[in-house]
């Protein structure tokens, strides 16, 4: 233990999110000295990515110009033996950066946050294997092959991201979680006499499943449950405002996400947090808000495909229920149609009546509630905890190929 002290790790990602300093605080939880290296603040990255024009603009400019630069800089004057974890944001900075210190006894591991350009394929921006994905394929194959070690988020990401593109020099499994020191340890009781309160928080953008999101309420709304149930977003991302349309003759509440702060409060109020995923969009990232939904006592209701690392999540742990929103129960990686596998949606109809069921059977077993609350609550507590990351996290840097 006193020689992993003298350890010096730099932790790298284009902007200063929540769980990037967490990640942080888990490497120094046993006394590894930790530098965060950024340079966007997370409030001015929400900010300037709703507006348009110069702002959005300029934003970009500092994720892929700026922030690269400073990285360079950093990791060339860095002292030797110094350990860099730079993420996927951005997502050629991992291999630049290895490039600048390939001369010098420095580790460069790659934290895969986001996988590209399946990200953007997903998004619609870029045709699936066209020459622009190609391109961008290399940059991730370089990412892999010459970093000193890869970290996944999931093992369905890992076995992705392997089979489509290259199976890298060393690579670990490490969940993403959240700062438990954040949120109450007491769990919080919640009484389910009255209506059954779901609530969507955070991101909503074009990995996510906003249009099954909206049948589904729809269909709910004009079924024998439209009295049992209450929704309420905390919305922002590049689909907030289509859910808000689609939804505005319905009595749902929907408002701009707030401040975690206020949110890590505001869920103490709800019983069952939702989150979905695109059934490519689970190739691509496994969203960080349902470990902090968990960690405030939310069950989980997943609109995901149940191969995915986030149906894992909530089903391993007895957590929630899994709404399954992909036309396959598992994927096949040695399929010679793999890659339209892993992005066919069920049919709507379907969708709409599984999702149904799902809250019928609540309904008419409110107990299992508290069930799955408490061992969401505590799983997170039990099996993703500051502890338990900073052993794995220490055993990747240690195992990662010099």
């Amino acid at each position: 233990m006193a020689e992993q002290k003298k350890l010096k790790v730099f932790i790298a990602s284009n902007v200063g999110m929540d769980y990037f300093f967490f990640l942080g605080k888990t490497l120094a939880a046993n006394g590894t000295e930790v530098e965060p290296i950024f340079l966007v603040k997370e409030q001015d990255y929400r900010f300037a990515a709703k507006n348009k024009g110069f702002k959005k603009i300029y934003l970009r400019i500092q994720m892929y110009v700026f922030y690269p630069l400073m990285l360079v800089c950093k990791a060339i004057t860095s002292p030797k033996n110094s350990i860099f974890i730079v993420t996927s944001n951005t997502f050629f900075a991992p291999v630049l950066t290895k490039f600048f210190v390939s001369w010098r006894k420095i580790k460069v591991v790659h934290l895969l946050y986001d996988l590209y350009p399946d990200a953007i394929e997903i998004a619609g921006a870029i045709k699936q294997n066209g020459l622009l994905a190609k391109a961008i394929g290399k940059i991730t194959k370089a990412n892999f092959k010459y970093c000193n070690g890869t970290v996944y988020l999931g093992e369905f990401l890992k076995s992705h991201a392997e089979t489509r593109w290259l199976k890298p020099n060393s690579s670990d499994v490490i969940h993403i979680s959240t700062d438990l020191s954040l949120y109450d340890n007491t769990f919080p009781e919640l009484s389910v006499d009255g209506k059954i309160i779901i609530h969507y928080g955070g991101q909503l953008g074009h990995l996510h499943d906003a249009n099954s999101i909206i049948k589904c309420i729809k269909f709910l709304f004009e079924s024998d449950l439209k009295n049992e149930f209450e929704f309420n977003f905390y919305l922002s991302g590049a689909q907030a405002q289509f859910l808000q349309d689609s939804l505005k003759d319905y009595p749902i509440k929907i408002i701009p996400a707030v401040n975690s702060s206020v949110w890590r409060e505001d869920i103490k109020n709800y019983h069952i947090g939702l989150v979905t995923l695109l059934p490519g969009g689970a190739t691509v990232c496994l969203p960080s808000k349902t470990y902090g939904m968990m960690a405030g006592g939310l069950a989980i209701l997943a609109i995901c495909p149940s191969w995915s690392d986030l149906g894992n999540l909530v089903l391993e742990n007895n957590a929630g229920w899994i709404v399954n929103n992909s036309s396959y129960n598992s994927i096949d990686f040695n399929a010679a149609n793999y890659l339209q596998q892993i992005k066919e949606l069920k049919q709507i109809e379907k969708m709409q009546e599984d999702f149904y069921k799902t809250l019928k059977s609540i309904v008419e077993n409110k107990e299992i509630i508290k069930q799955k609350r408490s061992n969401a609550f505590t799983c997170v507590r039990e099996k993703y905890n500051s502890q338990i990351l900073n052993n794995q996290w220490i055993s990747c840097l240690n195992e990662s190929n010099p």
